[in-house]
């Protein structure tokens, strides 16, 4: 990717209008090179601000700029109407509200909390949001937590207690579990198995749980995801109670039977937290 593209991100991220204006006007070729990415950066810029007005503008003058192609077109066809969704009303939570409710243990409450929050610019509440997440509460939705700080791409370093650990994080440096090439591979190597689709699914969703529990560690690295495929498989017939040998699994990895019973039995822990 151009290195430009890359600056133009992290104005994105640092939210100074005038600092993004100016390198918008300076930085028109990136415009020839890349409309897509070029044209989605300047909208998400003020999307994450809330500020439709200017959303609004910006796609405007696209669309009338001269020469755009039929994907920039439907591109910003498709940009104008996820504006319609942000200008969509809704129940506006304060500040002292949110503090309540999140720091009050009450699942429902957090549950609603974070539904609200995936909805708005969340760096708004990120005083809370750092509080939130070095409390004693399910990781679950701290996990909810750091998944929309990710998405929106909050840059700041937060801390997260973790089974007694306090893990510090940057939300801008993390991918979510299900983007990770690892995730992705494993998947993939899952769906095209000569298995039941019953067994498959099954192993894809314990897969999906270990991601989401261990978030932002996790037990899939580039070496080992063919070897873990075979392990959420034998994990998925052993729940199915179906015939399953893991001494062929050993063998055909090179990997001792204790190390894969020991891998299962921490994955099952996981599961059960």
């Amino acid at each position: 990717m151009n290195k430009l593209f890359i600056e133009m991100k992290e104005l994105i991220n640092k939210q100074n209008d005038d600092e993004f204006e100016f390198f918008i006007s300076n930085h028109q070729e990136l415009l020839k090179e890349d409309p897509i990415l070029f044209i989605s950066n300047h909208v998400s810029y003020y999307a994450i601000q809330e500020n439709v007005n200017k959303v609004l503008e910006v796609i405007s003058f696209y669309q009338n700029a001269p020469y755009i192609s039929m994907t920039v077109e439907d591109l910003l066809k498709e940009l104008r109407q996820n504006v319609e969704r942000l200008n969509a009303p809704r129940k506006t939570i304060t500040i002292e509200e949110l503090k309540t409710n999140l720091l009050s243990k009450n699942e429902e409450k957090i549950a609603s909390c974070f539904d609200y929050l995936s909805k708005v610019n969340i760096r708004i509440y990120l005083d809370i949001i750092k509080e939130f997440l070095l409390q004693d509460v399910s990781y679950k939705y701290k996990t909810l937590a750091l998944f929309i700080l990710i998405e929106q791409k909050v840059d700041e370093d937060v801390k997260v207690l973790k089974d007694g650990l306090v893990y510090t994080l940057n939300p801008n440096m993390l991918e979510l579990p299900f983007d990770t090439y690892e995730y992705q591979e494993s998947k993939r190597l899952i769906e095209v198995l000569n298995e039941d689709p019953q067994v498959k699914d099954y192993a894809i969703e314990i897969m999906n749980t270990c991601q989401i529990k261990e978030f932002p560690d996790s037990f899939l690295t580039l070496d080992n995801v063919d070897f873990m495929k075979d392990i959420f498989i034998h994990m998925a017939k052993t729940y199915l109670c179906l015939q399953s040998s893991l001494i062929e699994l050993s063998r055909r990895h090179e990997i001792s039977i204790s190390k894969c019973e020991e891998i299962i039995s921490e994955l099952n822990q996981i599961i059960s937290k």
